[in-house]
This record gives structure tokens, C-alpha cells and sequence, in this order.
């Protein structure tokens, strides 16, 4: 979540976008480790405006309530595209997959409300800026201004030519790579509802399905947990399809498979899923505890029990730890690591995902000492895995002063990864 500090930033409507960007950064204690965390903290607060904009007036773009949301909007892309500037190629940003689903939003521009195509088209503009690299005209202008220009400063985006980059980042299929012009599928679900189910869950693994028709998707699903375990794609490619391309649909169903008599199965499979970044999300989602209603013992609870939570980590990281080694994404899925870069991308990715548990206290570091100690051996070159080692290498010299072994040690040791 977002800290005040920083919310109250991002909302200066005023203060050109470098400006706000670079009060962002100064913010930071250490912006260099917590770099990744705000930007997906960002992300989400970006997610969570298009939900929230329906209740705010956004006509004029100009009132008090709807400028602000405006102005999170501009600054938030901005500050993503800020954060990762010096790797040079927009290619190289780890948020590309966002900016191309944005992007596409803003133009296609179906089943909106007009609020939420206002939002969605100002966001595509600054986006598209991105996209074509020029980025050197607003960095002077405020959001408010932006938004006043947006639909001038709009450019016309080839998203084909993006494609490589999102294959190096992992992402298998890169989210709506289309034509602006293809209409989307407008279907309200009856009639027949096992026929329907299983069209728009075989679609939900190669396009994006649109947000009504997920939320149709779920409700039927939830009502009827038969026939979700009936017609789901329970395989390796079917799951990993489906969080790339449609990855809050993806997570919701396998969180529902997990309260029906598959989750054995579930969990299961989720050991072999290859570490790219919406399969890590997805895992951060069920792992990373969350607070339950006040006055409830224990205080927080997550998706998974702790046994499971072991069961399903310690040869998730071990075939991670392979399956980049090998520069593959693991069994049944294409090999797409083709090059260095992209796998230093994903040794970077999973000792995030892992940093992301030891911060919030999902798991307990002893416990998979060895199998972290894998990955950042044999990736000690990657300034991630070299930090990870770092701290392994004193949790077990702390250990073997103290006479015990990793394993034998019931304490939790404290890790400040940021």
C-alpha cells in the first residue's frame, strides 16, 4: 500500500511530472531495493481508480474530485515509466505488459462507462508517449496541463512491434496485441450455462475477456462449484495462460478451485509453474497473509496452511531455480528465455517474489535457506541474488556460531529486505 507521503504526491495536479516523480524517489529511505515495491504498490492504486471512478465526475475533467483522479492517474504512469528510465529501450521496463493493456484500453474503449473511458483514454495518451519515446515534452507539464493536451499529444502505437520484448519478460501471451477496431465480445451468461462457461473460460486463455464477462464468469462459477472443477483447464499451460492474459480472472478461479475437492490437485500444479512475473503474483496473492476483521485470533490468515505453504514452496523454488538455469519455463511450457537479459529478468523477479514473503513475514527464511541458497549461487552476478546471498550467508554464519544448524533453529530470524 501506498504510503500518505506518497499518495499526497502523486495527487499534485500542479507540479510538472518530473517534479512529483523526483519527490516520489526522495521519499524513499533506500530507492534503490524499494524501487520495485513502490512501482507495484503504484500498479495497484492505478488498478484500483478505474474501480473506484464510477462514483466521481470526470465530464469536464476539471472539478476538484475527478483532477485528482486525473492527476494519480498521470503521475502514477509517469513515475512507472520514471523508475526504470535509465535502462534506455521502453522494451527494458518491467511494466511494458501494463503500458501495451493500457494502451489498448484507451483505444478500444468498449464497455466503459463514459468516466471510466476518460480515465482510460488520458492514461493511453501519456502511454503512447512511452511507447514512441517521446517523453522529453512532458516532463515540464503538470498533470493538469497533460490532461488538457492529451488528446493532441496522443500518438498511433504498432503494438506488433513490442512483442519480442514482452516474450523476453516472460509473458507468453503478451495482453491484447490487437487491432484497436476489434470489437469486444458484449455476452450476458444464459441459456445454455455449461456451453457458455466453457467457451468464455477456453477464450480466457488466449484474449482478454472483457471486465463484465469475467465478473458474469465468477458469479455463475461461485454459485456452481461443479461446474467450475468441470470445465476449468486444470493443466500447467491452461493456468499459465490464463494469469498472463487475464491474470485477476485467473487468480479469482484458483483461489475458488481451492475450496473445492481439486485443491490437492491445485497445489500440486502450482509447484511447476513457471517464475515469470503474473505466475509470481498469483503466488504472492495466496501466500502473503492478510488481516482479518478486527478482534478475530489469529489477526491475519492466508490462502494456503502453513503445511501446504511448504509442501508447495520448497519444489517451486528448486524448479524455478532450474528452469531458468535451463532457460526454460518449466514442464509443458514453450522455452522462451532466450538470451541473458531475459534470464537475469527472471533470477530478478523470483528474489523479489521471495524478498515480497520474508518482508511480510509469509515465510520464515531458515526454512529455505537451501533452496534461495541455489538460486543465488547460480546467479551470484545478479545484484538481487547477490543481496539474497548476502543475507543467507549471515543467517548461517549467525547459526553456526550459535552451534545449531539452519533447520534445527525454531526462531524466526529477521530480515529487513528493505
Amino acid at each position: 500500500m501506498l504510503s500518505e507521503v506518497v499518495a499526497e504526491l502523486l495527487s499534485d495536479s500542479e507540479r510538472s511530472l518530473s517534479e512529483v516523480a523526483a519527490a516520489v524517489v526522495a521519499s524513499l529511505s533506500d530507492p534503490d531495493e524499494q524501487a520495485f515495491y513502490l512501482a507495484c504498490d503504484v500498479l495497484f492504486m492505478l488498478e484500483e481508480l478505474h474501480g473506484s471512478s464510477d462514483n466521481q465526475d470526470l465530464e469536464n475533467g476539471k472539478s476538484g474530485t475527478g483532477m485528482l483522479l486525473i492527476a494519480k492517474v498521470v503521475n502514477g504512469e509517469y513515475l512507472l515509466y520514471k523508475l526504470y528510465e535509465q535502462y534506455g529501450l521502453i522494451d527494458m521496463n518491467p511494466f511494458l505488459a501494463h503500458f501495451v493493456d493500457v494502451y489498448n484500453h484507451g483505444k478500444i474503449g468498449e464497455n466503459m462507462s463514459n468516466i471510466s473511458r476518460r480515465l482510460y483514454s488520458v492514461q493511453a495518451s501519456i502511454v503512447s508517449l512511452f511507447l514512441s519515446g517521446e517523453t522529453a515534452t512532458i516532463r515540464v507539464l503538470s498533470a493538469a496541463q497533460f490532461a488538457e493536451q492529451a488528446d493532441s499529444m496522443a500518438r498511433d502505437i504498432d503494438l506488433s512491434r513490442f512483442v519480442d520484448a514482452l516474450v523476453n519478460q516472460g509473458v507468453l501471451d503478451p495482453p491484447e496485441i490487437q487491432s484497436p477496431s476489434t470489437e469486444t465480445r458484449k455476452v450476458k451468461l444464459q441459456g445454455d450455462k455449461y456451453e457458455i462457461v466453457q467457451r468464455l473460460l477456453t477464450s480466457s486463455l488466449t484474449e482478454e475477456i472483457s471486465e463484465m464477462e469475467a465478473e458474469s464468469l465468477i458469479s455463475v462459477l461461485k454459485s456452481d462449484l461443479t461446474l467450475l472443477t468441470s470445465s476449468v483447464d486444470l493443466s500447467i499451460n491452461g493456468i499459465t495462460s490464463m494469469l498472463h492474459v487475464n491474470p485477476a480472472l485467473g487468480r479469482t478461479l484458483i483461489t475458488l478451485l481451492l475450496s473445492t475437492i481439486l485443491r490437492a490437485e491445485v497445489l500440486q500444479l502450482l509447484q511447476y509453474l513457471p517464475p515469470t512475473l503474473p505466475v509470481l503474483e498469483a503466488l504472492n496473492h495466496l501466500l502473503v497473509p492478510f488481516p482479518l476483521p478486527s478482534g478475530q485470533q489469529p489477526p491475519t490468515t492466508s490462502l494456503i496452511r502453513d503445511e501446504e505453504k511448504s509442501a508447495l514452496l520448497h519444489p517451486f523454488l528448486s524448479n524455478a531455480t532450474r528452469s531458468i538455469e535451463g532457460k526454460t519455463l518449466g514442464i509443458g511450457v514453450e522455452n522462451v528465455i532466450d538470451d541473458t537479459s531475459g534470464q537475469t529478468r527472471h533470477v530478478q523477479l523470483l528474489c523479489l517474489f521471495i524478498q515480497s514473503l520474508l518482508r511480510t513475514g509469509a515465510i520464515i527464511l531458515e526454512e529455505y535457506i537451501y533452496e534461495i541458497q541455489a538460486l543465488t549461487i547460480s546467479f551470484v552476478y545478479v545484484p538481487e541474488a547477490r543481496e539474497l546471498f548476502q543475507i543467507v550467508q549471515g543467517v548461517m554464519k549467525q547459526h553456526t556460531t550459535g552451534g545449531h544448524t539452519p533447520q534445527a533453529t525454531t526462531q524466526r530470524t529477521r530480515v529487513q529486505v528493505l
